[in-house]
């Protein structure tokens, strides 16, 4: 039967000599190459895990403790429909001395094989920061089925654990406020921008460029974090908050910045969408706010009398006037609205310069780049300083040169403040 198609079909293709049937046996062949689905997994036989968070293992007996936030997808169906079928997600937690070994050690509480091509986040405890972030993100980096552009995020006055087991109020799924909240904070105040985790494991190249993570805390009281009543309280009694940013050197957390200082960071590292820069008033008692709309910032390398880097660094910025909460503040007369564009640039300058202190002086790690920045534009000046980076970034020189044009002053003209 089989054979009678394949004749007929190469009799209608007008297939015919040798050729033609070499040709013929070459499409079977490749056909015989197809893989169908020989790696289909049914849904209902998976647990979606959306975000892992690691710690030093309590008991002390192995290397760390892994816990993994699961859906439930049966009660995110149940509450869509507004019925509340219970929680939508539930946390496993197994320990062992790798990832992996964790993770398949959790078959004993699951009757779901763990499928992490969805999950969102990987959250590590300040303690295992401190150990080392580069050996808990190798299985990420090497295994096909687990996505690298998942965010990565430190904790601090808390577990992993405790984090993923709180629960929260304005989304369902835990570990989407926690993603949320870092975007919303991106664009909108930027003193703690989304790190990868794809960021951190191409750091090893040229450059010495050192990485930075956000980090995030639980506020109130954290034992009613993973209680049905934190959700229906109001306010919830366990909160999960933004802290700051977290540098790493070589891979492991030497220190955090302030909020100021993280912010200062931003500036520097290109991140900032869109923030608030509060001023003091010109002539008077009182603050304004101006909004900064559009923030660039450029790098130029250039090289000292005696052969060493310094860099350039220019932050060009634009902005509105948002709040005014001081007399006689006269927005129409374009001079008042340069004074009030240098003072903003005197505020944001500040942060930037503080953030290069700390990061030279105090924690003396390269996150700012700078490393990259020579090596790419100044290659002949990397090649005598790369050998000693870690204290030739210490000493090296910056310039910084803040210009702020504010382009509107809202919709009132004078301040409404007598």
């Amino acid at each position: 039967m089989i054979a009678n198609r394949i004749r007929a079909w190469v009799q209608r293709a007008g297939v015919g000599g040798g050729g033609g049937f070499a040709r013929l046996i070459c499409v079977i062949c490749m056909l015989l190459l197809l893989s169908g689905c020989w790696d289909l997994r049914y849904l209902d036989k998976l647990g979606v895990v959306y975000a892992v968070g690691i710690d030093p293992d309590p008991s002390g007996k192995q290397e760390l403790q892994l816990t993994v936030q699961v859906v439930l997808p049966q009660n995110v169906a149940s509450e869509s429909k507004g019925s509340g079928g219970g929680p939508t997600v539930t946390t496993f937690t197994e320990t062992g001395d790798t990832v992996f070994e964790a993770i398949r050690k959790m078959s004993t509480k699951t009757s779901r094989r763990l499928f992490f091509s969805h999950t969102q986040m990987l959250i590590i405890s300040e303690a295992m920061a401190r150990r080392g972030v580069y050996p808990l993100v190798d299985l990420i980096e090497r295994n096909p089925d687990i996505r690298t552009d998942m965010q990565i995020a430190l904790t601090r006055g808390t577990s992993a654990r405790k984090l993923l087991q709180t629960t929260t109020q304005m989304e369902s799924i835990p570990v989407n406020q926690l993603r949320e909240m870092i975007e919303v904070n991106e664009e909108a105040y930027a003193n703690n921008y989304a790190t990868y985790v794809k960021d951190i494991t191409r750091l090893a190249g040229k450059g010495g460029e050192q990485g930075v993570i956000p980090s995030l805390r639980i506020e109130g009281d954290k034992s009613a974090g993973n209680k049905a009543d934190n959700i229906t309280s109001i306010p919830a009694e366990a909160v999960p908050s933004l802290a700051s940013m977290g540098v790493l050197k070589d891979g492991k957390l030497v220190g955090f910045l302030t909020s100021k200082q993280s912010r200062g960071l931003a500036w520097l590292k290109d991140k900032v969408k869109n923030t608030v820069v509060k001023v003091a008033c010109p002539e008077s008692e009182g603050y304004l706010t101006v909004e900064v709309q559009n923030a660039k910032r450029l790098y130029k390398v250039k090289q000292s009398g005696d052969g060493k880097p310094i860099i350039e660094v220019e932050l060009l910025l634009t902005g509105g006037i948002q709040e005014i909460m001081c007399p006689g503040v006269k927005v129409m007369e374009e001079s008042v609205l340069e004074q009030i564009g240098e003072l903003a640039s005197q505020t944001v300058k500040s942060e930037a310069e503080e953030a290069i202190r700390v990061l030279q002086k105090d924690i003396r790690s390269d996150a700012l780049g700078w490393g990259k920045e020579i090596y790419m534009h100044k290659p002949s000046i990397w090649k005598r300083v790369e050998a000693e980076w870690d204290t030739e970034f210490s000493s090296v020189q910056s310039n910084i040169r803040c210009k702020t044009k504010i382009s509107s002053s809202g919709i009132r003209s004078e301040s409404i403040v007598e």
